[in-house]
């Protein structure tokens, strides 16, 4: 899902939806929840300052939500479907699982990464310390080989994570999705995941009574890779034809055979939503899984590289000090 104005981490927004499902269910009229929700959200008591007097002046909580910051383009199309249907609880309850599982899956990979990450810091200030207790360098030598690599190694990481975001300020958007497409392993991951949160989305909007029809743009257009969006141009195109949803699904080349099975199936039996919701939740675990093991195997890798490295500093060095000068 695209980003909103304010950064608002996954954690945040799992527990925001889960407390506006909790509260819409009570019956609580939206601006006294909101209320609640300033005094437990010290956080993102801004933005929901901001968003209660929108609701104040009189618009909607898609919109309120919206116009404050809290909400994208996403959320406010699913919530704008629930206001419109009376199925509000239902939607947030829907956005607050998702979220929850993606925050979950996140802490998972990040917290795994914290001891790697501190033995590389150890391992870069211990690694020119003998050097430095045996006089072969000075201090400024030792803090160029210790802090000096840390931050290189820092800012080399830092770049990477922002690497999409400066492509895309420089408007190579097109070209780093195409390159993202390029590299097999990386476009598995990152259909599979595009994907399902494309069904999700279109499943939710489809439970809400949005026609299929209107749904499907909508949602190809939360698909964040430009050239995934565009493998969905033939079904859109097909919507006027009058087609089935398994007919018009089944012109996008990276929808594969079993979930095309699964829309048709669901749609001759009259329970297209629930269909494709439940595949996503079933897809999901199965993303779960690979994060799982994508964070048991990270940590491995990091220690492996830094082993290796620390191998290569010390059987190196003694390996250039034994070979005689003449060859």
């Amino acid at each position: 899902m695209s980003k909103t104005n304010h950064p608002i981490s996954f954690e945040q927004l799992a527990r925001l939806f889960t407390q506006l499902k909790q509260l819409e269910a009570s019956g609580l009229p939206a601006s006294q929840a909101f209320d609640i929700l300033i005094q437990s959200e010290d956080k993102l008591k801004k933005p929901l300052s901001t968003m209660r007097r929108q609701l104040y002046a009189g618009r909607p909580i898609s919109e309120a939500g919206f116009r404050a910051g809290i909400f994208n383009e996403t959320h406010t199309m699913l919530i704008q479907a629930g206001e419109t249907s009376g199925r509000l609880a239902e939607v947030y309850g829907q956005l607050a699982n998702y979220y929850t599982g993606l925050s979950s899956r996140v802490k998972k990979i990040k917290s795994r990464l914290y001891f790697p990450i501190l033995v590389l810091i150890i391992a870069l200030f211990m690694q020119p310390l003998p050097d430095l207790i045996g006089s072969k360098i000075s201090g400024f030598d030792y803090l160029q080989l210790s802090l000096g690599r840390l931050i290189v190694i820092g800012s080399g990481v830092f770049l990477l994570i922002r690497l999409p975001g400066i492509l895309c300020g420089f408007g190579a958007e097109k070209a780093w999705h195409h390159l993202q497409l390029r590299i097999s392993v990386v476009a598995n991951w990152l259909t599979k995941r595009q994907l399902n949160e494309f069904f999700f989305i279109l499943a939710m909007m489809l439970e809400s009574d949005i026609a299929f029809a209107v749904a499907l743009p909508k949602a190809v257009a939360t698909i964040k890779n430009s050239s995934l969006r565009a493998s969905f141009s033939p079904a859109i195109s097909a919507l006027s034809s009058g087609a089935s949803v398994a007919d018009t699904l089944a012109k996008v080349p990276i929808i594969n055979a079993t979930m095309l099975q699964i829309v048709s199936s669901s749609e001759q039996s009259g329970k297209l939503a629930s269909g494709i919701m439940h595949f996503t939740k079933l897809e999901a675990e199965t993303i779960g899984l690979q994060d799982d093991a994508l964070a048991e195997w990270l940590p491995r890798l990091g220690y492996i590289l830094i082993a290796s490295w620390m191998a290569y500093s010390i059987l190196g060095s003694q390996f250039t000090t034994v070979m005689p000068d003449n060859i």
